[in-house]
């Protein structure tokens, strides 16, 4: 499928993409604290900080309710279970709409010009300015693919489809992560193929300096790094460590995020919220095993892949966009505890081959797995826009003293 402008190629250079001399004013806006390195896992942060690397980021802007708005965002959604309430929290009519008219708010507040908007995720609907999207995924993707990320039924459900529909509809321009993402848009919500892109993600962790891979008659250590036990498979993997265990018994498995119970080789560390201590246990690991049965785009995996470690992974969403099976890591169906021992196996009784993946993967975020090649995989969309903008500007306001207003100042 031919996605849009759409479709650059990944292994552009992007010094092929940012050619443009005409300063390109952004605000970026997010759900979230766009500086936090936490929020968003990192991702609106390091984003922006790209789009500021190449364009001039006028502001970025955080959306988030004001508390009293929280509290009855809160105590609409309220469920005995916590995961589910959360869920609610996040996906509801009422926060939609809410923080919809917030955005216009925010985008008043901004005092410099500006040409376009750029929002992170379709949780809400920017108003007041012309906007466009970066998306990892859709509502319908993860209602088929993940049902527990999906609070909403019936005529809820309904309203929900309808106000993703519209902010598809205005968006001048949607990027994605994937392709799976693309076929979505396209197919379910109606957005035509040439205001589609996909443009990939990027490395959301400062990358730690290694030195050197861990010694091979070290025992080895897989390590897990993911926040929900079930959606990131971590049953699957210690399923397989138990085999492993048999033919490499001093192997050892770290697990970032959920809390399991201890059993011999695993060791349980928790959530992290130190990135350094996070970008040194990539560094200490001998393989990275994450075999997701539902993950949009994650990005663990390129964090892991950048600090040049062998990568295990499954088949579904994204991830085969992240990780070329047999070439920068292994891939493997979800849920296959027998599969994954298999492919784990491989890597630990073939070191050389092993890092041979791993370093294929480093070299792969390096060219095309970071954020200023999104950046630059964006570029053609942003700049066709301002072009078409400025046109039909200057054709508007010939006669005003002064010549054409910027488009936020219209």
């Amino acid at each position: 499928m031919n996605v849009g402008l759409a479709h650059l190629p990944m292994d552009m250079p992007i010094e092929r993409c940012l050619t443009s001399t005409r300063p390109l004013r952004v605000v970026g806006i997010s759900r979230g604290n766009p500086y936090s390195p936490h929020d968003t896992s990192g991702l609106s942060r390091n984003l922006f900080n790209a789009v500021g690397r190449h364009y001039t980021l006028v502001d970025r802007l955080d959306t988030r309710l004001p508390r009293w708005q929280q509290g009855l965002v809160a105590l609409t959604t309220v469920h005995p279970t916590r995961a589910r309430w959360i869920e609610r929290y996040f996906k509801n009519i009422l926060a939609f709409d809410l923080i919809s008219r917030r955005s216009r708010v925010k985008l008043a507040a901004v005092t410099e010009p500006y040409d376009v908007v750029l929002q992170l995720n379709g949780l809400f609907h920017t108003q007041g300015a012309p906007y466009m999207l970066y998306l990892d995924n859709t509502y319908r993707d993860s209602a088929l693919g993940w049902p527990d990320w999906n609070p909403l039924r019936g005529q809820r459900l309904a309203h929900w489809y309808a106000r993703e529909r519209a902010l598809y509809r205005d968006a001048i321009h949607i990027f994605v992560m994937a392709h799976y993402v693309a076929r979505t848009l396209n197919n379910f919500y109606g957005v035509p193929t040439e205001r589609i892109s996909v443009v990939g993600g990027g490395v959301n962790i400062d990358v730690a300096t290694v030195t050197e891979r861990p010694r091979r008659d070290r025992s080895p250590i897989i390590l897990f790094v993911g926040k929900e036990f079930a959606r990131k498979g971590c049953d699957t993997l210690i399923a397989a460590f138990r085999q492993i265990r048999t033919q490499h018994p001093a192997a050892r498995l770290r697990i970032v995020g959920p809390t399991v119970p201890t059993e011999p080789g695993i060791e349980s560390i928790g959530r992290i919220s130190d990135h350094h201590h996070l970008a040194q246990l990539y560094a200490e690991a001998t393989i990275f095993c994450l075999p997701s049965r539902f993950d949009p785009f994650p990005g663990a995996i390129i964090e892991a892949m950048a600090h040049e470690v062998p990568c295990v992974s499954t088949t579904v969403c994204g991830i085969p966009e992240i990780v070329s099976d047999g070439q920068t890591g292994l891939l493997v169906p979800p849920g296959e505890p027998e599969a994954l021992a298999a492919a784990l196996l491989r890597l630990l009784d073939d070191p050389e081959y092993a890092a041979r993946l791993g370093a294929a993967g480093r070299r792969r975020t390096e060219e095309h797995l970071n954020w200023d090649h999104v950046i630059g995989r964006m570029h053609v969309a942003l700049e066709q826009y301002c072009d078409r903008a400025a046109t039909r500007a200057d054709k508007a306001c010939t006669e005003r003293p002064g010549g054409p207003l910027p488009i936020s100042a219209r």
